[in-house]
């Protein structure tokens, strides 16, 4: 059996490299999920441009928020 100090060692490294890489693992989910929606919609007014700008924009924060809280979760439990 390793040394358990190894493990906690490998731990660390592993939260370390998903934390380094969590931004870029939500833009490739959310590129993935945004593919499936992909729709072409040819009559669409200045309000309709104005609410998807609006729409895209919250979506943004809630995934860097959920992103952060992800982190902040990995962070308490590796302390």
């Amino acid at each position: 059996m390793e040394n358990p100090d190894d493990l906690v060692g490998m731990i660390d490294e592993c939260i370390k490299l998903l934390d380094e890489n969590v931004d870029i693992l939500n833009d490739i989910d959310y590129s993935l999920e945004s593919q499936k929606e992909d729709v072409m919609i040819t009559d669409l007014t200045k309000n309709d441009l104005v609410n998807m700008a609006h729409e895209v924009s919250d979506s943004s924060r809630i995934k860097r928020a959920e992103s952060d809280f992800v982190r902040r979760l990995i962070e308490k439990k590796s302390d």
